[in-house]
């Protein structure tokens, strides 16, 4: 639209010549008249605040003067020094205040003609436990009635309270103040009671009062000793409060800390400046009606009208001028209606997305779960090499295919915010162990050299995320050695601290084809790969970087790329990792342990995953039968005894949740089975909602069997709850306990710390039940050598072999 005025021009000349007036007027009337009053405010404040101040400080003293009275009082009976102690013990142990110590303390030798002293002190401790102390009876350390407490106060009539200098007590290195009295009996004086008060707590309160009003302290005693100072600042011309109080004749000073009373008004003075708007208004009224009615409240209007559209709608205001406003009017409502419909598109494409990967990731995962289930079973037949070697291709083919489907997840669930991080402690000698396994044999089947190096402290944890460091690690191994033919492949760990953080850098380099510069951004875009070819080269998403860099992003770290086409590539990683101190390793079994005489019930609807599970828990000496749904699966556990629930989650009439509640809601100790949940839903909500209705643990579809080996062993003594007998059933021979314990010498000596500890266990669970109290005190000693990642000792490896050498003969 075309403008044919301009609002600057119509406004500008009137506002600048109004504003002009009127800051003149606010400045000359703040500074004359408003100034003195706020000045004589604010020093009438500060002398308030100090006067509350003193008071505070003087209430505690003064009520001590009431548990001296008490003191006194005790002393003045003339009973029995037993009498009185137990009085004294009594009174000091339900104090609860500044006093922490007191007695009485009779004249030499008035008590007993052979000994000159005998006090009677107490001391209340910070645990309020109460002690009497004797220090003060020795008569080799000069005797109490030399102090400056006693003597002088001996000749003092009766009532008489008089306080002694602040000094800081040898014991506690805490500020103490004494206050002594006479006490009497038949009107003659026999000696002195005292109390002792704690300015600790008298100390902390004024530098919080301090603190929190601002205020710059110093409170001396009677003799100009200074007790205590908070931010006091004293300089020549500035207001300052004082104020002398309590018998003891104590003195306090107080400032504005931050600012002074004469800034203090200039400030006070400047907000009123700024907060006198109606004398703004009624000396710009005149003037300003044309800026009004041009500007004000045409801008005013639409401010309100924008605001109550911010989730849509159009400006509707009249307005006739053919000026800015006008255009902004026009140009908003245009944008309002494109961004309202591009919002709806948008929102329904996010939720179709959603609905159609989550529809993906189950209708995939359950065939899957057949097509690979079925190959892990194939492959522990009886096949030749070459059947062996097309079933092995089978498999890697649908594993690599699920790796697909999970990367495309995870990057849904990067856009939409979901992906979440989890903190446990483990060693990275665990993920330095997976990295030599698996990419070493990689490379050598490539030509290619594999090596890891770390400067990383021996033994070292983190308390992170291991499942996504693994992801990061992966990722950038699986690209380089899927982009390299010929050379090296290399990692390099170390640790670096910046931005007050430890961090984990992780650098991989390889010799491969390497990245054109004007693509090295372009990488870490999702679906989108160095060149347009390489997709078909080499296949792949195009999602791995883009993963990598938000979980980089995620942990607080980043990564970076240095490359050059023909020569290789080098990325670099850094997460944010805390080191934790060791924990004991999360053992996991990957032994096929025979659970023969176990009974299981497998809840699956579909025909072939519930075959690929009943082939995969007889040969492991299950013995098993289906339920189509939930229901039937309810109504079997009422009539029959099972060890353990495989159960599905999407089924018809009853699915896996609905029937985990009503199997925990049994009276019985069925209630108790161990339930292991199978679904192809990977999401966060599907889980959480299994878990929360009572499932033990949850196992991914499709099933991977060493998962599956994992969870049956984590709850091991639970599936034998209802046949202990079972369990105690083990007949060892030489034949399995020689293989388990060389694969056991074999991990030490290559310092793979976490195979070593999966055998160590499987050569214990072979024992157990063993009476033979030297091979487990051994047994011991080595399991913790192994779980802080350390060799152990010689001798005890030699028992160990020598001990299960007789066992199994």
């Amino acid at each position: 639209m075309e403008i044919r005025s301009s609002l600057k021009r119509k406004s500008f000349l009137a506002l600048t010549v109004y504003m002009a007036i009127v800051i003149a007027i606010i400045g000359s009337v703040s500074y004359l008249v408003v100034e003195p009053p706020i000045r004589d405010q604010l020093e009438k404040n500060l002398d308030l605040r100090t006067e509350l101040l003193a008071a505070e400080i003087e209430e505690p003293l003064n009520s001590s003067v009431g548990i001296l009275q008490s003191v006194v009082g005790i002393g003045n009976t003339g009973d029995s020094q037993q009498h009185q102690a137990n009085m004294l013990l009594e009174l000091f142990s339900v104090l609860d205040g500044v006093v922490v110590s007191g007695g009485i303390w009779p004249i030499p030798y008035s008590i007993d003609k052979t000994k000159a002293y005998k006090s009677l002190f107490f001391n209340r401790a910070k645990d309020g436990k109460v002690d009497q102390v004797f220090s003060w009876d020795n008569a080799e350390s000069g005797g109490y009635d030399k102090e400056s407490w006693f003597a002088p106060v001996l000749d003092k009539p009766p009532g008489t309270v008089i306080w002694s200098q602040v000094y800081i007590d040898p014991f506690t290195h805490v500020q103490m103040i004494t206050a002594s009295s006479p006490y009497f009996v038949d009107d003659e004086p026999v000696g002195v009671a005292t109390i002792d008060i704690s300015l600790e707590s008298l100390v902390a309160f004024v530098s919080k009062q301090a603190q929190e009003y601002e205020l710059g302290v110093v409170l001396k005693d009677s003799y100009g000793d200074v007790i205590t100072d908070y931010n006091f600042k004293g300089v020549k011309g500035i207001y300052m409060s004082s104020t002398e109080f309590g018998d003891f004749q104590w003195h306090i000073d107080v400032v504005n800390a931050n600012r002074f009373v004469d800034e203090e008004a200039f400030y006070v003075v400047t907000k009123v400046e700024a907060g006198i708007i109606p004398i703004m208004l009624i000396c710009v009224m005149m003037g300003y009606v044309l800026i009004n009615r041009f500007l004000i409240s045409p801008i005013v209007l639409i401010a309100e009208k924008v605001n109550d559209s911010r989730t849509g709608g159009e400006i509707n205001v009249r307005y006739n001028s053919h000026d800015e406003i006008r255009q902004l009017i026009d140009a908003f409502n245009q944008k309002t209606q494109f961004l309202e419909q591009e919002k709806q598109k948008a929102q329904a494409s996010t939720k179709a997305k959603s609905a159609f990967l989550a529809t993906l990731s189950h209708e995939i995962r359950t065939p899957m779960n057949g097509v690979l289930g079925t190959a892990q079973i194939l492959m522990k037949t009886d096949l030749n090499q070459e059947q062996l070697k097309h079933m092995k291709t089978l498999y890697d083919s649908g594993d690599h295919m699920m790796t697909l489907l999970n990367e495309i997840l995870d990057f849904s669930k990067i856009e939409q915010g979901f992906l979440e991080l989890e903190t446990h402690p483990f060693p990275l000698e665990s993920i330095l162990g997976s990295v030599k396994s698996v990419y070493y044999t990689l490379c050598v089947e490539k030509g290619l050299q594999f090596k890891v190096y770390s400067e990383v402290p021996q033994g070292r944890w983190y308390l992170s995320d291991k499942a996504r460091l693994r992801q990061v690690l992966f990722n950038l191994l699986n690209n380089a050695v899927k982009f390299t033919s010929r050379g090296y492949v290399e990692v390099y760990f170390r640790e670096i601290y910046q931005r007050g953080h430890n961090f984990l850098e992780i650098t991989v380099r390889d010799t491969g084809i390497g990245i054109a510069k004007e693509a090295h951004d372009k990488i870490f875009n999702p679906f989108e790969q160095a060149e347009s070819s390489t997709t078909r080269r080499f296949g792949g998403t195009g999602l791995g970087l883009a993963i990598v860099k938000q979980i980089c992003k995620l942990m607080d770290g980043e990564i970076s790329v240095t490359s050059e086409l023909g020569i290789g590539t080098s990325f670099r990683v850094t997460l944010s990792m805390e080191p934790c101190e060791p924990h004991r390793l999360d053992i996991r079994e990957h032994a096929n342990l025979n659970y023969q005489g176990l009974k299981a019930l497998i809840v699956e609807d579909n025909r072939t995953n519930a075959i690929i599970m009943n082939s995969f828990m007889t040969t492991k000496g299950f013995e098993c039968e289906v339920a189509e749904n939930g229901e039937i699966c309810v109504q079997k556990m009422a009539y029959n005894n099972y060890d353990l629930i495989l159960m599905d989650n999407h089924m018809p009439i009853m699915d896996g949740v609905e029937a985990t509640i009503a199997i925990r809601s049994l009276t019985s100790s069925k209630a108790n089975i161990v339930i292991l949940g199978c679904t192809a839903d990977v999401f966060k909500e599907t889980r959480e909602r299994m878990v929360n209705s009572g499932v033990d643990y949850v196992i991914s579809k499709p099933i991977d069997e060493t998962e599956l080996d994992d969870a049956l062993y984590r709850f091991y003594d639970r599936l034998y709850q209802y046949k202990p007998g079972l369990r105690d059933k083990k007949d060892v021979s030489p034949q399995e306990m020689e293989p388990l314990l060389l694969k056991f010498f074999m991990a030490l000596e290559d310092e793979n710390f976490v195979h070593a500890q999966e055998y160590f266990q499987r050569i214990k669970n072979e024992i157990t039940g063993l009476k033979d109290d030297l091979l487990t005190q051994t047994l011991n000693a080595v399991q913790e050598k192994i779980s802080r990642g350390e060799t152990p000792m010689q001798s005890d490896l030699d028992v160990l072999t020598v001990s299960l050498n007789d066992y199994c003969s």
